[in-house]
């Protein structure tokens, strides 16, 4: 019989084979958990595969101050950056745009396996610097190791030294910011996403070893168009552990990290991260040519491949210092397959009345159009004044001359005479002007550009007819251009008039009330 003691010792032996003919891969550890065997020995440096406690990959040096980096699958940028380049999570999220700048990357999620990535690893030097010759620090512990000796340190940035081996930080989510108010973004959201409810239960996840959940007035949720959900961290409150587990146990979860302060920047995040079928920024879209209409719009969405055919493309602005668009603009754009969406309230009301006169000269024949301009200029005149060439004082001649429009301003006399081909007349009229009259000859053949610009030269106003924007862009999401002539008062008051004789439509005249001018027609 074998004594216990010699049974103890060949069952400890044969443990030791049978673990060590186990292969590597069934016990390996996932590498942000593995220990460094050399932090337990107490002469030991830190091994040079390992930094804060798990290996580091073997990435390829490519130019200076970039590195190559070859995706895997499961990889997305933020995951590479912050796992593999060792960065924070405020580091990773300042460094995305310039990666995908480098990369030409659309999508931070969407990475082609394989792909050979650039990443520039110069950021983190640039934002932390490393202070130069300054002397370390060593950081003490009450109890030191459990036999009583200090724990080796190394020194860090700044010039302190911490302890060797794995170092844990508790992250507070206690912030000191109401969380974001979202009730206007949720009531647009329901009609982007008008088959998935907007869902207000807390995200939660099950797993054999932990249970998470998060608070839906803290981190809110809204549904995305491929059936995910996209999950608000406003404040980047959530730590990388966390969102690293959130991203692995439910793909469908995409984080969003933008503030809501900036409203467009937020929402090009939110509606990324929906997956609608296309979402454009900054768009720009025209309708007619004179009156020209255009309205802008922060973002175009297509929620499916059918909304462009379906008329059921979304024009949304978040920019709050801009007025909305009044309300025959929206049905406009709703007969043209667009739906207006302005979450957040802009400036309240239409322009203030007064100072903005657009004048409609209607007439389409000559004569017209000048009575239509001197009333708009608030011009008294005569029509068919015999005005006097030569008086009894010129050697006891008198000839008078026929003027079509006769008007005084001050010290001048103004004289319109229409030309009809006869020369007689037309000499006539010339000689006025050597009397001192001046004197407008107008060809029947004159269109409103060529009767403007002839009436305006002889009064010296300094109006030229041309295609102009009635009101600012920064004030308003959409425009209108026009041809005309648009002249401003020399007085305080800064008066503006517009002379057109484009045709305004109910549109066009409701669009320009709701912006300050008075329309008259003559």
């Amino acid at each position: 019989m074998i004594a216990a003691p010699t049974r103890q010792a060949v069952a400890i032996a044969v443990a030791a084979v049978a673990f060590c003919i186990v292969p590597p891969q069934a016990r390996a550890l996932d590498p942000r958990f593995d220990l460094d065997p050399d932090v337990l020995d107490k002469s030991a440096e830190p091994s040079a595969g390992y930094k804060r406690g798990r290996p580091v990959r073997k990435i390829r040096s490519s130019a200076a101050g970039m590195s190559d980096y070859t995706v895997r699958p499961g990889d997305h940028i933020f995951k590479i950056l912050m796992k593999e380049y060792d960065l924070s999570n405020a580091e990773a999220e300042a460094l995305i745009p310039e990666v995908k700048r480098l990369n030409g990357i659309s999508d931070i999620r969407r990475l082609q396996v394989g792909r050979s990535l650039r990443i520039p690893l110069a950021h983190r030097r640039e934002q932390f610097p490393v202070a130069e010759k300054v002397q370390p620090k060593r950081l003490h512990t009450a109890s030191g190791r459990a036999d009583g000796r200090p724990v080796p340190a190394v020194s860090v940035a700044g010039g302190d030294e911490r302890p060797v081996g794995h170092s844990m930080r508790m992250m507070s989510l206690a912030y000191n910011q109401e969380p974001a108010n979202l009730d206007a973004v949720r009531q647009a959201w329901s009609g982007l996403v008008s088959s998935q409810p907007v869902d207000s239960r807390p995200i939660s996840i099950e797993d054999a070893n932990f249970s998470l959940s998060l608070d839906p007035e803290s981190f809110p949720s809204f549904p995305a168009a491929d059936g995910g959900r996209v999950l608000v961290d406003a404040e980047g409150k959530i730590p990388p552990l966390v969102r690293a587990l959130i991203e692995g146990k439910d793909p469908s979860v995409r984080i969003v990290s933008e503030s809501p302060r900036n409203r467009k920047r937020f929402m090009a995040s939110l509606l990324e991260s929906a997956r609608f079928y296309s979402v454009e920024d900054n768009v720009s879209l025209s309708f007619g040519a004179d009156p020209k209409l255009t309205v802008n719009a922060d973002f175009k969405i297509e929620k499916t491949p059918e909304s462009v055919l379906s008329h059921d493309v979304v024009l949304m602005n978040v920019e709050e210092y801009r007025r909305g668009m009044p309300s025959s603009l929206v049905q406009f754009l709703r007969r043209e397959g667009f739906q207006v969406v302005e979450p957040f309230p802009g400036r309240e009301g239409a322009s203030p009345r007064g100072g903005q006169t657009l004048y409609q000269i209607t007439a389409h024949e000559t004569r017209g159009m000048v009575d239509g301009l001197l009333r708009a200029l608030n011009v008294r005149y005569e029509a068919d004044r015999s005005v006097e060439l030569y008086g009894m004082a010129d050697g006891g001649l008198k000839l008078d001359v026929r003027a079509d429009r006769y008007f005084e301003d001050g010290r001048d006399r103004y004289v319109v005479s229409y030309f009809d081909g006869d020369p007689v007349s037309y000499t006539l009229t010339r000689l006025l002007e050597t009397r001192g009259y001046r004197v407008v000859v107008l060809d029947p053949k004159d269109d409103f550009r060529k009767v403007s610009e002839k009436i305006l030269s002889r009064l010296r106003l300094p109006g030229v007819f041309a295609q102009h924007d009635l009101f600012q862009y920064r004030d308003a999401p959409y425009g209108i251009r026009m041809s005309g002539v648009r002249l401003r008062s020399q007085g305080a008051g800064g008066e503006t008039v517009f002379l057109t004789n484009v045709e305004l439509d109910p549109l066009f005249r409701d669009i320009l009330d709701y912006n300050g001018y008075s329309v008259i027609s003559y």
